[in-house]
């Protein structure tokens, strides 16, 4: 996009709308906004705003599309790969002033903010409260929300707590033509593709953000850090692994070499030797106080054994303050060593870790320039700073070229090319090199989509030597290639397929492709519509890549739930989803996105997927993501087709994220005289120090049952229980404790209960948590009125309900449209074939459905990947 400049006339419609103070046209000022913390280039926008409130950027962004301006949304200008540098001129918006925080609801566990809010900002208003937004870059002090969703930020916690998009759960977005739209209300897993996860990460090239839901998470009640010294960084690294695989889950794991001590060291008066070699690892566990030394023990015990030769406690939470900001401190404490730094982004699988460090080393050597190290060893998340002068040219030379090795070898050993940083304009060039051409292309469709002027952040992510269009019209004309006649062997529409292969399965897409003949995915053995050909992953299934001490694997797609954890078991690991029918195929659980009890304390899907391989609606098989704990190497297409229900294409392959098994684990049981006492019990449960694992409210005509599973350190099982006892029989609850096998038997019956069958009417409600009590109080008196029995299981402090509803079928209808009328997140999951619904089987359409069906028809023109689904079946434009 050509630099345009900015016109008399749209700087006094500016001034007009925004106000003259919240429009800068001073040539001194622009150079402010001239680069961010990368200083890779400088180039001034042509005009900055900086607005206060949403609708000034919809304003803002009118006129300037008016005008022909590229656009570039800046928070602080804290991001190291150009990001946020107006390459092209044009209008930067600074959110700057969006600095307000808007609601706060701890009961439900969220708050709505302005881009603008800073991150340390919002944990220092959440601390009294005893919460925390969890994502921490480094760069916390100084970085916004907004940014830190624009990168998707990690930082040194979420080796237990995520990155940005597992804690965001609905964005406000001002698209192209100036229209604002919300992608959720925050409520978990609304109808539809996930455009919050898409849009995190997506570095402000589909629009801007101008607010925010957030996850809050409940502060933990005790930390404990250590500093262990190893003789090198390969040491460390390996001592990350061993703890890893020995079942640990710490909250952080962060390794700093002799360079980083030299850097801080005597600033934060850390006291540690300064001699080549020597690395700090900072281990930190949290949680309540109950069992925490000892798991601190087990691992302090493993470093010992991997060549650690000191070990140093940070007791009070003083000296662990400190610890942690000398370590969020190194990248601005460089200028001790030299006068800049090149500083590498990158992910590896955690076991990949000591060789990636070992190359590390051997280009240091070869192009006798120094690195500092320091990185989120958990995450495989690699920082080498290559220091240098800036002034030199050779320098710089090595440097970049040191960079390019690291990059190479990582990608060569499963990595990607950015962790959490972004790619901006430093890394554009290396994304043909990880991603194929098909695969950059549907990138591109997406860029297409929500972006079809290019009139945000021009110039960033995709290389440079192309444009998102022309890979867009490629991808575009080689879909609409269609040619019935070269087809041999055409599939009949009703028929089942059972391809051998994910390529055989390819092959069938293409001809269906070509014929005009709809597809539909299963793991079963039937098929699924009379219109449709039928293609089956049943075939597919085991280990494709496994390396346990990486805590990640990736598996067929139509491996079953139970072969899954089969496989996992004899390594003492497991994924964290109880269902009835632990047999159905996981390429159908992702695109179905089924939950579980347990995703309070571990998540769900869109948590747990880190890549999946789908074949495209012409037969085109593709990777999307990695097998990395963290990545913005492009787009967060995994979080789009998760939850898809196979509208997009066919999952041949998952990659997740899996789980140490827990040393203990134990669910109370209570029964309470009535709803009310039920309910003030889970209102005591979220407002404690307590973290469990799952909290499920059952009522129906039988009784009333709170379910509070909790896992971990045995010490920590029996703290959980022995407080939630007291609490529940404050309210007269019958308390009993189940575990083993009959813990397991209990969960089984509790699943089942909203296990969908053929012959029963099943429906789920999705509200605020804070907002549950009186839903579930709504549903029973509805159901009263209508003469229906209902049994209610929800997921309490998620505010997920699901009810199993019995009776005349019209009286069924009746609730149903009662239900929908009066939440907008109720959904008919299964009903038998009589039953008539009377209100919308999805509920309430998004509010980003528009956006949503822009998406299907850019990725699968001719409506063939599961056309009956979601609302839009019949409904596309």
């Amino acid at each position: 996009m050509t630099s345009v400049a900015a016109s008399a006339e749209l700087i006094a419609e500016l001034r007009a709308a925004l106000g003259a103070e919240a429009v800068v046209t001073e040539p001194e000022a622009l150079l402010t906004y001239d680069s961010d913390g990368s200083m890779l280039v400088a180039h001034p926008p042509a005009i900055v705003v900086v607005p206060t409130t949403a609708e000034q950027v919809a304003t803002a962004v009118r006129l300037a599309a008016r005008a022909g301006l590229a656009i570039v949304a800046r928070g602080a200008g804290t991001g190291i790969a150009g990001g946020a540098v107006p390459l092209c001129g044009g209008m930067l918006i600074s959110t700057a002033r969006m600095d307000k925080i808007l609601t706060v609801d701890v009961r439900s566990r969220l708050a709505i903010v302005q881009p603008g809010v800073v991150n340390a900002d919002l944990n220092t208003y959440l601390a009294p409260l005893g919460y925390q937004f969890a994502p921490d870059p480094s760069s916390q002090r100084a970085s916004t929300i907004g940014g830190n969703i624009a990168t998707n930020a990690g930082g040194p916690h979420c080796l237990k707590y995520g990155v940005t998009s597992n804690h965001v759960l609905a964005v406000e977005v001002v698209d192209h033509t100036g229209h604002r739209y919300w992608t959720g209300d925050g409520v978990l897993d609304p109808v539809g593709y996930d455009l919050t996860g898409l849009l995190a990460g997506s570095e402000g090239t589909l629009g801007v953000v101008t607010a925010a839901i957030v996850r809050l998470t409940p502060l933990p009640e005790a930390v404990r850090v250590v500093l262990a010294l190893f003789p090198s960084v390969v040491a460390a690294a390996a001592a990350v692994s061993a703890v890893i695989a020995a079942g640990s889950l710490p909250t952080s794991l962060e390794v700093m070499d002799h360079n980083a001590i030299r850097a801080v060291n005597s600033a934060y008066s850390l006291g540690l030797p300064e001699t080549t070699g020597t690395t700090a690892l900072i281990i930190e566990v949290d949680g309540v106080q109950d069992g925490l030394d000892d798991q601190l023990d087990q691992i302090i015990a493993i470093c010992h054994q991997h060549g650690a030769f000191d070990v140093r406690p940070a007791r009070d939470p003083a000296t662990q303050a400190r610890v942690w900001t000398a370590r969020k401190s190194v990248a601005g404490a460089i200028g001790r060593l030299a006068p800049a730094y090149y500083l590498v982004d990158t992910v590896v699988p955690r076991t990949r870790l000591p060789v990636m460090m070992e190359h590390v080393e051997r280009l240091r050597a070869e192009y006798g320039m120094e690195v500092c190290n320091v990185f989120h060893a958990g995450d495989g998340n690699l920082h080498p700073l290559v220091l240098y002068d800036p002034r030199d040219p050779d320098q710089r030379q090595r440097a970049h070229a040191i960079a390019a090795g690291v990059l190479e070898l990582s990608i060569a050993q499963g990595g990607v090319v950015s962790g959490e940083h972004g790619i901006g304009l430093e890394k554009c060039e290396y994304l043909p090199r990880f991603f194929s051409p098909a695969e950059l292309q549907l990138h591109a469709t997406i860029h297409q989509v929500f972006n079809p002027t290019g009139c945000f952040n021009p110039a960033k992510i995709f290389p440079p030597d192309t444009t998102p269009a022309a890979l867009a019209a490629a991808r575009a004309a080689r879909l609409q290639q269609r040619d019935p006649t070269i087809i041999q062997n055409l599939p009949i529409p009703g028929s089942f397929v059972a391809p051998e292969t994910p390529a055989a399965a390819a092959e069938v897409i293409n001809a269906c492709h070509h014929a005009g003949i709809p597809v539909v995915a299963t793991g079963g053995t039937v098929a699924r519509s009379s219109q449709a050909v039928t293609v089956s992953t049943m075939h597919w299934r085991g280990i494709l890549v496994y390396e346990p001490d990486d805590l990640t694997i990736k598996v067929a797609a139509g491996t079953t739930l139970a072969e899954l954890q089969a496989i996992l078991a004899p390594h003492r690991q497991m994924l964290p989803l109880d269902l009835a029918d632990p047999h159905q195929s996981l390429g159908g659980l992702v695109a179905m996105a089924v939950d579980g009890p347990r995703r309070l304390g571990y998540g769900s899907w869109r948590d747990w997927v880190l890549a999946l391989d789908v074949i495209e609606p012409d037969g085109i098989q593709v990777r999307l993501g990695a097998q990395v704990v963290k990545n913005v190497t492009g787009y967060d297409l995994v979080k789009l087709y998760v939850g898809s229900a196979g509208t997009l294409g066919v999952i041949t392959a998952v990659a997740l994220k899996v789980f140490p098994q827990p040393p203990a684990s134990a669910t109370l049981l209570g029964q309470f005289p009535d709803s009310a006492s039920a309910w003030a019990f889970i209102d005591d449960l979220a407002t404690s120090r307590l973290l469990p694992t799952a909290v499920e409210y059952l009522a129906d005509h039988h009784a009333i049952v709170v379910a509070m599973r909790t896992e971990g350190h045995p010490a920590a099982v029996e703290r959980h229980i022995h407080q939630a006892t007291i609490m529940a029989q404050r309210y007269a609850a019958s308390v009993t404790t189940v575990r083993d096998t009959d813990e397991t038997n209990f969960w089984h019956q509790t699943v089942a209960r909203y296990a969908p069958m053929r012959e029963q009417v099943l429906l789920r409600v999705g509200v605020w948590p804070a907002r549950c009590a009186a839903t579930v109080q709504a549903i029973t008196a509805y159901a009263h009125h209508r003469q229906v029995t209902v049994a209610v299981t929800a997921h309490a402090l998620n505010g997920i309900i699901y009810i199993q509803a019995t009776g005349d079928l019209q009286q069924i209808a009746a609730f149903h449209r009662d239900l929908a009328a009066a939440f907008p997140h109720t959904h008919l999951l299964t009903a038998p074939p009589a039953f008539i619904p009377h209100a919308e089987r999805w509920g309430h359409l998004p509010a980003a459905r528009d956006q949503m069906r822009a998406i299907k028809v850019a990725i699968d023109p001719h409506n063939q990947m599961n056309p009956e689904a979601f609302w839009f079946a019949d409904n596309r434009p």
